[in-house]
């Protein structure tokens, strides 16, 4: 192989994040008696570590993206409106804390949803690594390389398919679910140093800072 051919980039490392229970909070509704992501802007709170993970995660080469399933709309609970003002809000305090998120891709539909055109099986609804498989067309990504970080099942098998490693997210002393991720985290924050560390990878300085 010349030298050429040898400097030339095959691929970039990159983290696929879910969102809800990830990144923010899931919040607990008493009109349905379920837990699930915020439903409004108003709702949005950011999970314990979140920031910090994807900043250790940006500064060791990651390019960072959001996948996530949202489908309040489609099962009748919330305006489609909201849902994606709630996510424009979760994307605005990630660039208000200097954080680049490369893509953020969602699926509004759901299987069991009521409304018509967002109801039935969707290609993009994790499982599925409809939006990792884009992600990697677009952007040249070593998917071996890469990760899924999540706190479901369907977050650990959309990785798995995709060809990426996988982090389940279980907080306290919570017990995980079926599906084996590679790795178990507390948070994001502790994510992203199992990563790096596994990896043997280093943050890259800030700018006027130099490498001890």
């Amino acid at each position: 192989m010349g030298k050429r051919e040898a400097e030339i980039k095959t691929g970039v490392r990159a983290v696929f994040l879910d969102r809800d229970g990830v990144i923010n909070e899931n919040v607990y509704y008493e009109r349905w008696d379920e837990t699930e992501g915020p439903l409004c802007p108003e709702d949005v709170s950011i999970a314990e570590g979140a920031f910090e993970g994807m900043r250790r995660l940006a500064g060791a080469g990651f390019l960072l993206f959001i996948v996530s399933n949202q489908g309040a709309f489609a099962k009748g609970k919330v305006a489609l409106s909201s849902v994606i003002k709630t996510a424009r809000r979760v994307e605005s305090l990630i660039r208000r804390e200097n954080i680049d998120v490369t893509e953020a891709y969602y699926s509004y539909g759901h299987p069991r949803g009521v409304v018509e055109f967002f109801s039935g099986e969707s290609l993009e609804r994790k499982p599925n690594p409809y939006f990792l498989k884009i992600a990697e067309a677009s952007y040249d990504i070593d998917m071996p390389s890469s990760w899924m970080i999540g706190d479901r099942d369907t977050d650990v098998e959309c990785g798995r398919l995709a060809g990426c490693k996988t982090v389940r997210i279980v907080p306290n002393s919570e017990t995980g679910g079926g599906t084996a991720p590679d790795l178990e985290a507390r948070n994001l924050a502790d994510a992203a140093s199992m990563i790096v560390e596994t990896l043997g990878l280093r943050p890259k300085p800030r700018k006027g800072t130099e490498s001890p």
